[in-house]
């Protein structure tokens, strides 16, 4: 029993202990708590003392003022001097004057400096329904007694709760300590002092059995000590098997070297015939870079010389004809020159391209179409251009065709649908369709085809080469004249 009261007594002076620690949080708590309801406690009962005081002004207001207003109405100064020192009789009633339009009229009590509170009254008399102005009295209730009272209150409080709680944090440190704090050091020392050796001793405590918490870290610990003695036998095992395997394996050792230094010997005459084949490799592939470089360019030269050849065949077409008047003619040589420039701007596109086989398709239209305004001399005021295109390649063949079905009916748009003088607006739609599919429009909103045209039954060169390029492609065509003409193509990559 003295060793248990010495174990505590040593465990409440530590300030490391988990005593010590509850100790200093339990009496910061109740310290907390104390103060906190002290606190309103007394707030509580100033504001009561404060009221009563708020009450016996609204007494002194209704049973008062009135006999002190006809008072001095009557200029009965004695009566109203009689009244003031009923006023002051008062509890807390420390001052009272009456202060009239020429001063201090009537003075009871003594004026206080601090912890007072201050009421003013006005004198108003009533006379014929005529209010007069008589003064206003001014009253000083003292605070004292209330600071006094609260003061006392407050020690009591302090006193009381203090020594209930330093009982109330002593008996339940004792508790703990007595209860858990020793059991957790009995538990520290034993696992301080287990090695692997000594893992045949159980943990126990000094103290009753019970089924608690106590007990299931106990049991746990018990069986966590079992396991880790079947592991440190089975460990032991573990070790006399390895110590044998080692001695194996230093046995093969010798003889795994002299492998490894003939694998590496074959490895290194393999590694040489790799760095030869590598070698070879690398010049071939110099070799092919070198000439798919020389195709390139030669292929892009090929593009310029077709595109110069296509122009030289429209100057030549161009010399050929100039002393030829036929109007009909020159229409059609116009028309037989711009298909050509189409044709020549598609390889011109490929020669600028970094790709030998796709055209930027939306660059090519934009290009087209504005080319075809500048070359029929119509200004942006007479003629709207909108394109909406969607980024997309296309090769050769498919540029072709869509360029100069493109050229065909903006060149038909700018000579019927906008004569001269007529002005309006040129639209041209290039999407991407689900399931690899194009959609192509070109639509102008002039006053429409001819009554006598339409693409199903072409009289015209350009509408004939329309449908023969949209069979080409493979797609599907219409051409529609409601309020303008609107052309569309829908055909496949």
């Amino acid at each position: 029993m003295n060793k248990i009261i010495s174990l505590t007594s040593q465990r409440l002076f530590d300030f490391e202990s988990i005593s010590r620690r509850l100790i200093v949080y339990i009496l910061l708590a109740s310290s907390l708590i104390t103060l906190l309801g002290t606190g309103y406690q007394l707030y509580t009962d100033y504001r009561r003392d404060v009221d009563l005081i708020e009450e016996r002004m609204s007494q002194i207001q209704s049973s008062y003022l009135g006999g002190i207003v006809n008072s001095l109405w009557m200029t009965d100064l004695r009566q109203a001097e009689v009244l003031l020192e009923g006023v002051v009789q008062l509890p807390d009633m420390e001052y009272a004057e009456i202060q009239s339009p020429e001063g201090v009229l009537l003075v009871q009590g003594e004026v206080i400096e601090e912890q007072f509170l201050e009421y003013r009254f006005p004198l108003r008399y009533t006379h014929q329904s005529e209010l007069f102005e008589l003064g206003e009295l001014r009253l000083l209730a003292s605070l004292n007694e209330v600071y006094a009272r609260l003061w006392d209150k407050l020690l009591i409080i302090l006193l009381t709760q203090g020594i209930k709680t330093f009982l109330i944090s002593g008996f339940i440190i004792v508790l703990v300590q007595f209860l858990i704090t020793r059991h957790l050091g009995t538990m520290a020392r034993y696992a301080h002092e287990i090695t692997p050796e000594k893992l045949d001793s159980p943990l126990e405590l000094h103290r009753h059995r019970r089924k608690d918490e106590l007990n299931e870290v106990v049991v746990a610990f018990n069986r966590m000590r079992k396991k880790l003695q079947d592991y440190y036998h089975q460990l032991n095992s573990e070790l006399i098997r390895r110590t044998s395997a080692e001695k194996e394996l230093l046995g093969y050792k010798n003889t795994l070297e002299e492998q490894v230094l003939e694998r590496t010997d074959e490895l290194r005459s393999a590694n040489k015939k790799l760095q030869d084949e590598n070698r070879e490799r690398t010049k071939a592939e110099t070799w092919l870079k070198s000439s798919l470089q020389e195709k390139e360019v030669l292929l892009q030269e090929v593009h310029h010389r077709v595109k110069n050849n296509m122009q030289i065949i429209s100057s030549m077409l161009r010399l050929q004809f100039r002393h030829i008047h036929d109007e009909q003619l020159e229409i059609m040589m116009r028309d037989l020159q711009q298909r050509i420039q189409t044709m020549s701007m598609v390889h011109e596109k490929l020669y600028q391209s970094t790709s030998l086989s796709n055209i930027d398709l939306p660059d090519f239209i934009s290009h087209l179409s504005k080319e075809l305004l500048t070359s029929l001399g119509i200004n942006a005021d007479q003629v709207v251009l909108d394109l909406d295109l969607e980024p997309m390649t296309l090769d050769v063949n498919h540029t072709i065709s869509c360029g100069l079905i493109i050229n065909e009916l903006i060149t038909n748009s700018l000579k019927y649908a906008f004569t001269v003088g007529r002005k309006g607006k040129l639209s041209i739609k290039l999407k991407i369709l689900p399931g690899n599919r194009i959609f192509l429009s070109v639509a102008d909103d002039g006053p429409g085809l001819p009554p006598n045209q339409n693409l199903q039954d072409p009289h015209s060169t350009g509408m004939r080469l329309i449908q023969i390029l949209s069979q080409q492609l493979k797609g599907e065509y219409s051409l529609k004249s409601d309020n303008g003409t609107y052309f569309e193509l829908k055909f496949k990559e």
